[in-house]
């Protein structure tokens, strides 16, 4: 079974972690063997700005509408399902909390990255700069093209964007979410980031909404606090 590692995250003792590739998908038992979790807890993603903070795991089954998720639950694996989107998973340097984030253009714009930090120092009382954070495989800006009105948003909305927003002609630009992420986790405090190097749409081993269209399936990042 393939899963991809973080590098950081491997270091690091008493957290479990992993993205899948379309090998798994989102076989939430499977994962849940490889991995030792009870369960994966996930959210019905609607490519919003939404933070959920899951404290009862009673009720991890009841799907809320989200686009990130934390818990401080040890043996509680959460989730997030992507085919381009970015897939960001976080912990604290004490291991007290993990979060799980879904990045697509409109989470972006959105900085739903930045709103997880935020709801972790408000939640928790834990600073950013005490956080790790790893972007995993997601759209690389050498497939991600966008249309003038997407573009828009994003220098209307922020002045930094030519860092990760370039004109490609004909009315069409390259966005790289990646990097943008990035920036909105460093705006954040964040320091310690990762990201992993792998194109979805490049690198067949994972689901692609650019390459293979409506209807695909996804893949799950997911990461846990071990109690042992």
């Amino acid at each position: 079974m393939n899963f991809v590692k973080s590098k950081k995250l491997e270091s690091m003792g008493g957290v479990v972690h992993g993205f899948s590739n379309r090998e798994v998908g989102t076989d939430a038992s499977l994962i849940e063997k490889y991995s030792k979790l009870p369960r994966i807890a996930q959210l019905k993603q609607i490519h919003s700005a939404n933070v959920v903070v899951l404290d009862d795991i009673e009720n991890h089954d009841d799907l809320r509408e989200g686009d990130s998720i934390i818990t401080s639950l040890k043996d509680v694996g959460i989730g997030i399902r992507t085919a381009d989107c970015v897939p960001i998973l976080i912990v604290d340097r004490d291991k007290s909390i993990v979060a799980a984030v879904h990045a697509g253009w409109r989470g972006t714009l959105s900085e739903i990255a930045i709103k997880t930090i935020n709801t972790i120092k408000s939640e928790y009382g834990i600073d950013s700069s005490l956080l790790t954070s790893v972007i995993g495989p997601s759209i690389s800006s050498c497939c991600y093209v966008v249309g003038e009105d997407v573009a828009a948003l994003f220098k209307e909305r922020f002045s930094n964007c030519d860092q990760y927003l370039f004109e490609s002609g004909e009315s069409k630009y390259v966005l790289d979410l990646g990097i943008a992420n990035k920036i909105a986790l460093e705006k954040a405090g964040v320091a310690d980031i990762e990201i992993v190097d792998i194109c979805t749409k490049c690198n067949a081993n994972f689901y692609s909404y650019r390459r293979e269209g409506k209807g695909v399936s996804t893949q799950l990042s997911f990461i846990a606090l071990s109690s042992t």
